[in-house]
Parts: C-alpha cells; sequence; structure tokens
C-alpha cells in the first residue's frame, strides 16, 4: 500500500477531482491550506506588512491506494506536467509499512 499526495493551488481543485475521478480513485482526503512563497526581488521598502513571503491558497490530496495504482497515477501526473509546463500539481507516492 501506498499515499499519493497531491499539492497543487486551489484553482486546480476540480482538474484534480476529474483526474481522480477518471482514474477509479475510491476514496481520497482533501485539506485547504495556506501556501508560502518567497518573494526573491522585494521593492527596496519591502513589505509594508513587514513580511517577505506572498501566501498562495493550496489543496492537498491524499490517498492510499495499491501499488500498481500509486505507480500509474503518478506516471500520469508526470505526462500532465510534461503536456503542460505550466501546470501547478506536485504529487508524492510514500510507501506505507503498517497500518490499522
Amino acid at each position: 500500500m501506498k499515499l499519493l499526495i497531491a499539492i497543487t493551488v486551489a484553482e486546480y481543485r476540480e482538474r484534480l477531482q476529474e483526474f481522480f475521478s477518471e482514474h477509479q480513485v475510491a476514496y481520497y482526503n482533501e485539506i485547504e491550506m495556506k501556501g508560502m512563497r518567497k518573494l526573491e526581488k522585494q521593492h527596496r521598502l519591502g513589505n509594508w506588512f513587514g513580511q517577505g513571503t506572498m501566501g498562495v491558497d493550496n489543496i492537498a490530496f491524499l490517498s492510499f491506494v495499491g501499488n500498481e495504482q500509486a505507480d500509474s497515477l503518478l506516471n500520469k501526473l508526470l505526462q500532465c506536467k510534461a503536456e503542460m509546463p505550466q501546470c501547478n500539481i506536485n504529487a508524492y507516492v510514500i510507501d506505507v509499512e503498517k497500518g490499522v
């Protein structure tokens, strides 16, 4: 068994939901979160609020899937990123040793 973690900007939520539906992911969790991006080139006076970061609305999808399905999903997401370089989806597969 593996844990699939996919993180994307909130605007891609429906696209990833459709992707999971198309690939028969029976169960997954969605977690809304705030991503922080460090600004590389700031105005010389800095940010009015005193922070050097910019918030981004993100969403994470977590799903426990079988080994073959995890590999297949990750490969298809890699194909998606290759076809759409601006695709803002990051995905990871983690082995699960034990569970209850």
